[in-house]
């Protein structure tokens, strides 16, 4: 007897299911995150959709699909968002957890109960009407979302634990700052670290990722090297004050003078 409940027990579903494997999921689509591998089915299916042709059916589906859209009712004006509501707690180690993993937020919201809009590559943490910060969802469990920054404050208070910080050891940083951490030599690499996202506080994300680019190059980063680079790029863009120079023409009939000479030698 067919169960009425599964919708996978249908044939037509199961159909459908196998069709999609075979269109969006054959070869398996990689990527690093969620998104990516996501962006890759929704190609393959609007190539699907834009060349493939149903049994009996002289047109595409694509061509056919627009012809069906006029009879439509139009999509409303307001986007549906689709995203799970919770609310969670922001502990003393500045986290909320929310399915195992754990994500940070500002120091501002220690101790305060955030309401979470779960979305599919995305995790925003709202108070009091207002976004706290927005998390990448990680691809895997157990993939803790430390950022950096919002740690500054407290290590700035206690220096000595910049060495063993897990936020600096295991945080999510921009490319640059993840090939600084991976490259750098120093015994203090992780102090170092904490004072590039320092000199963020009063310079503009782009230069400071340019500086810290400039120094992975070199092949041995530091926070040294990345402070040559903004202080050599500072002096380059400098107005230097020159005083202006005054040139004194000479009257030309001086040298008319001096070829009459010449002519009554002759």
């Amino acid at each position: 007897m067919m169960n009425i409940s599964a919708g996978n027990e249908k044939g037509a579903v199961e159909n459908l299911c196998g069709l999609i494997k075979q269109v969006a999921f054959t070869p398996i689509p990689k990527g690093d995150t969620l998104k990516e591998i996501q962006d890759q089915v929704v190609t393959r299916c609007l190539e699907y959709r834009m060349y493939h042709k149903i049994k009996d059916r002289q047109r595409a589906i694509l061509e056919m699909s627009i012809e069906e859209r006029s009879y439509l009712h139009p999509l409303p004006v307001k986007r549906f968002e689709a995203y799970e509501t919770v609310e969670a707690n922001v502990g003393s180690d500045l986290t909320f957890r929310f399915e195992t993993i754990k994500y940070s937020l500002p120091l501002e919201y220690v101790g305060r109960k955030v309401t979470l809009r779960v979305l599919p590559y995305e995790i925003e943490a709202w108070y009091k009407g207002q976004l706290a910060y927005r998390h990448i969802r990680p691809f895997a469990k157990g993939e803790n979302q430390y950022i950096p920054e919002h740690y500054l404050p407290l290590l700035e208070m206690r220096p000595r634990a910049m060495g063993n910080a897990a936020p600096l050891k295991y945080g999510v940083l921009p490319p640059e700052l993840e090939k600084f951490r991976s490259k750098c030599t120093g015994k203090d690499k992780h102090e170092q670290l904490a004072n590039i996202l320092l000199l963020g506080r009063n310079i503009d994300s782009e230069t400071l990722l340019e500086a810290v680019d400039f120094a992975n190059k070199t092949g041995v980063p530091s926070f040294n090297k990345v402070k040559l680079f903004l202080d050599l790029k500072e002096t380059s863009q400098r107005t230097v004050d020159v005083e202006p120079v005054t040139v004194y023409h000479r009257e030309l009939d001086q040298y008319d003078t001096l070829l009459g000479m010449e002519v009554s030698n002759e």
